[in-house]
């Protein structure tokens, strides 16, 4: 009994130790735990992180004229007044077509055969019967009257059927409704339109074929009717094919300002001429730009300008740092803004690419473009 009394005593005994153990080393253990974190603060003071800096392409501004436009386009066609037809003054067939629209061609080139059609042909037979009958009929009534019975009345008659019956037959032989012929060209120039077929009976007077001279080209362009009175006879127009690949625009004129609007585009037709030297393909698309006004001050590309809260902005470079300035547009056109208002001076160095992602005061690296 004794023994087993002993034997608690001593457990008891041991768990007190090891639980007086663990409440000695708790301390230790707690101060060498730390927070994340606290290494950095023991490591010393941080550095402070980099600017950001923008990369930037700038541009010299400085004064320059920058006239203002307006921007019509429209088509080539052939000048009215200068066009030349080709026709027979009588009902004809058409054998050959022996051009197409477009084509350019010399003085004597043939252009279209035709010949006589049955009704034509059915015509001429007809008036040379008629003047056969009436010469008949004169030589009758010559010898009646040498036997006393006809009067000198109606050998004057006679003579006049006669008379007339040959200046039909004459005319239509004279203008060709006997024979086939081949019509050419009178000068040289280009065939703007062909209007028949092979096959095709034309009348007295169809147009066959019309052509004109490559320099006597017009564009006609459609403007608003609000835009109307910008255009005048004998303004200057800058003239671009809108399919061309050359930049230097020609300089064209405006012949008609026409005074109705077109019922199917709703625009007014406008005319104008290139000049001597230029030429232009006809149905070829065209944009014109005329000068509006013109004007000299600062001038800068349209992708230097932003809109921000409502305020055309620009950005420029002071001491290496971006600097914002508000203005108000003038002149413009397609490809620059003429900048009023603002506190801009010549020379200063205005951003045209990187501005985008700039803000006041922000630091800026700058590449000066070659």
């Amino acid at each position: 009994m004794i023994s087993l009394q002993w034997k608690y005593a001593g457990a008891v005994l041991v768990a007190a130790v090891l639980i007086g153990v663990g409440f000695g080393y708790e301390p230790s253990f707690f101060a060498t735990s730390h927070k994340p974190g606290d290494t950095a603060a023991q490591d010393g003071p941080t550095t402070e992180p980099h600017e950001p800096i923008a990369k930037v392409t700038v541009m010299d501004l400085h004064r320059r004229v920058i006239e203002e436009t307006l921007t019509v386009y429209g088509s080539t066609l052939p000048a009215p007044d200068e066009s030349q037809t080709f026709s027979v003054p009588y009902e004809c067939r058409v054998q050959r077509v022996l051009v197409t629209a477009g084509r350019v061609v010399e003085l004597g080139t043939p252009l279209v055969e035709v010949e006589p059609s049955h009704e034509t042909k059915l015509l001429l037979d007809g008036t040379r019967e008629e003047q056969q009958t009436a010469k008949d009929q004169f030589k009758l009534v010559q010898q009646r009257l040498t036997m006393n019975l006809a009067t000198k009345q109606d050998l004057l008659l006679a003579e006049q059927h006669l008379h007339a019956a040959t200046l039909r037959t004459n005319s239509l032989e004279k203008r060709g409704a006997g024979r086939g012929q081949t019509l050419r060209a009178a000068t040289g120039g280009i065939i703007s339109v062909v209007h028949v077929r092979q096959g095709q009976i034309v009348p007295p007077g169809g147009s066959l074929v019309e052509m004109i001279d490559d320099q006597h080209i017009l564009v006609r362009f459609g403007v608003e009717e609000e835009d109307r009175r910008l255009f005048q006879k004998g303004q200057r127009v800058r003239l671009f094919p809108v399919h061309g690949t050359g930049s230097e625009p020609m300089e064209g004129e405006i012949r008609v300002v026409t005074q109705q609007v077109n019922l199917a585009t709703r625009l007014v037709e406008v005319l104008a001429a290139p000049g001597p030297q230029d030429r232009l393909l006809l149905n070829e698309y065209v944009r014109g730009e005329i000068i509006i006004a013109s004007q000299e001050g600062f001038v800068v590309p349209r992708s230097a300008v932003l809109q921000q809260e409502g305020h055309l902005v620009l950005y420029s470079v002071d001491e290496g740092h971006a600097k914002r300035h508000v203005f108000q547009a003038g002149l413009e056109n397609r490809e620059q803004v003429e900048v009023r208002g603002s506190d801009v001076h010549e020379g200063q160095q205005i951003l045209i690419v990187g501005q985008n992602q700039l803000q006041d005061g922000m630091a800026v690296d700058v590449d000066v473009p070659r």
